[in-house]
């Protein structure tokens, strides 16, 4: 399949034949990427707004890579400190609901819905939200809040100080943050949960009825499960080691001064 390259300077309209690798880098603005189950081939790109600088959009083998004209993400920084107000776009893509999808931003909004396919989603400090997506997910923020909603399968999660959000039918779940808060709901499911901070407070829900094992380390803050305290406040470094029979569920958390609590119900 031969190569097609559009150079966007004013709000369009593309239509992309062959999409199976969907690849958006953007420093300000939003990215918003809709998996839809109706679409069985090819992506509808629509960049909605443009700052000066022209917007770059390269099909290529069935890969289709939206970004301004630098590599990769390890180039963001330096670019958005010179560049603020000329790299921005507001763009929406829709793809097949099995299309892998890898969207990164600095500044910029970034919104993924509905994916079945390998989905990883990154920024520096704009706000992250995830819907309705299936399958193995990966989550990176610096600042920037990070919310999971729907999801069905694994997530995993790194932040610095954004907050921490995700919620579905969830599997395997790995948080690692320093500041943010961290609140995990496994709607019909007993996922395996590790989640550590510094000093961001860690929440697990799981559904009534769900028996547990729980391994949890604070060295200030507390350890609550269903409300109680799981050791004497009087320690100075907080361990719990709870294990109910027949657990499927099994939480781990790790942090400093930060409470942990799981709840049920």
């Amino acid at each position: 399949m031969s190569t097609e390259s559009w150079s966007v300077a004013a709000p369009q309209t593309i239509e992309v034949a062959d999409v199976r690798t969907l690849t958006v880098r953007l420093t300000n603005g939003r990215a918003e990427v809709v998996a839809d189950p109706n679409r069985t081939s090819g992506a509808l790109v629509e960049v909605l707004d443009v700052s000066s600088r022209p917007l770059q959009v390269l099909a290529e083998h069935g890969s289709l890579r939206i970004a301004y004209d630098f590599p990769g993400v390890e180039g963001f920084v330096d670019r958005f400190r010179g560049l603020k107000d000329q790299d921005a776009a507001t763009i929406r893509v829709t793809v097949p609901v099995t299309s892998s999808v890898d969207v990164a931003g600095v500044g910029a909004e970034v919104v993924v819905t509905g994916a079945q396919g390998r989905t990883q989603a990154r920024t520096v400090s704009g706000a992250l939200n995830v819907l309705g997506t299936t399958g193995t997910l990966a989550v990176k923020s610096a600042s920037g809040a990070i919310t999971v909603s729907e999801h069905s399968g694994d997530v995993t999660v790194a932040t610095i100080s954004g907050s921490v959000a995700l919620s579905g039918a969830l599997g395997r779940v790995t948080v690692n943050g320093a500041s943010g808060s961290v609140d995990v709901t496994a709607q019909g499911t007993t996922p395996l949960v590790t989640a550590k901070t510094v000093s961001g407070a860690i929440g697990v829900h799981l559904d009534g009825g769900s028996n547990v094992n729980v391994r949890a380390r604070s060295v200030t803050g507390k350890v609550m499960i269903d409300g109680a305290p799981a050791a004497s406040s009087a320690q100075r470094t907080v361990v719990v080691d709870h294990a109910e029979p027949g657990a499927a569920a099994y939480v781990s958390t790790s942090t400093v001064s930060g409470a942990a609590s799981v709840t049920r119900g």
